[in-house]
């Protein structure tokens, strides 16, 4: 898959955003790449390279806006053909609040996420960036999911994703299951268990590996 990441940084490093949209349409649409290889393969590390930026750049935060806004509206574009997929997938009867929490701004891994489980069969309910802790305890509530994923890059709110996680264990009557994912929890996988985490999700093989089993 390197050479399409190589095409496709080719038009991102230049912030032509056009481009990466069209590029990124005519590889699905042609059946080069799937959409799990797409995103995990190209627009994932495209994501990670943003984080190449030097502190010092006086540049850095707009560039890393420009770019983010590339990937969100390739996500978005694609969205009809996500919704295909799902319609064609077999349920796996599993509900799943995907949220981050309060001032956590970071949400595209979360929103490819949650389109990784929608293509393979989970009803998804896609809260997104800065929910307070009362929201997501209000959904869980109302919805009943049996998965609630949290999504965690900026270190200094780890200490929020606990407190959301420690509620849920406190209060929810019914056994949801919790996944994390994101750079925080990334660098530092300690905190998923010491957290009281169930699993950690980085990746669309993550999401298959935790579909095993379910089918009915």
């Amino acid at each position: 898959m390197n050479r399409y990441y190589d095409e496709f940084m080719e038009l991102f490093s230049n912030n032509w955003k056009n481009r990466c949209v069209i590029w990124s349409i005519e590889q699905v649409e042609e059946e080069r790449l799937t959409i799990p290889e797409l995103y995990s393969d190209v627009l994932v590390p495209a994501l990670y390279s943003i984080d190449d930026c030097p502190e010092d750049n006086p540049g850095c935060i707009w560039d890393e806006h420009v770019k983010t806004s590339i990937i969100r509206t390739i996500i978005e574009t694609l969205y009809p053909t996500v919704i295909k997929l799902a319609g064609k997938a077999q349920s796996k009867d599993r509900k799943i609040v995907l949220a981050c929490p309060e001032n956590e701004y970071h949400e595209i891994g979360l929103r490819i996420m949650a389109d990784f489980f929608q293509i393979n069969g989970y009803d998804v309910i896609y809260i997104g960036s800065n929910t307070p802790r009362v929201q997501i305890w209000e959904v869980i509530k109302s919805e009943k999911p049996d998965y609630v994923g949290i999504s965690v890059t900026d270190y200094y709110l780890l200490s929020e994703a606990k407190k959301i996680i420690e509620r849920i264990r406190l209060e929810c009557t019914k056994d949801v299951q919790i996944l994390l994912g994101g750079q925080a929890f990334r660098k530092n996988p300690h905190t998923i268990e010491d957290f009281g985490g169930d699993f950690y999700i980085e990746n669309y093989e993550d999401v298959l590996s935790l579909g095993k089993g379910e089918d009915r």
